[in-house]
């Protein structure tokens, strides 16, 4: 299974299309299928992690008495 992410942020209806074309594609079997959508779930949630420490990291800098 791949587990690498993309910098590039997606629109929600870019999403939307995605999920709905991993749903609505042929797969060979159920577990194929259940495959693609853990897959492409974790992505997503390491690309929203990786987002809330940039965010965090961004408002850390801009505390009085950090650099």
């Amino acid at each position: 299974m791949a587990t690498g992410t993309s910098n590039l942020p997606e629109q929600p209806s870019d999403t939307y299309a995605r999920l709905a074309t991993l749903l609505h594609s042929p797969a060979p079997n159920p577990e194929a299928l259940l495959d693609r959508l853990y897959e492409e779930l974790l992505a997503r949630e390491s690309r929203a992690y990786a987002a809330g420490w940039s965010d965090a990291l961004a408002q850390t800098r801009g505390l009085p008495g950090r650099p």
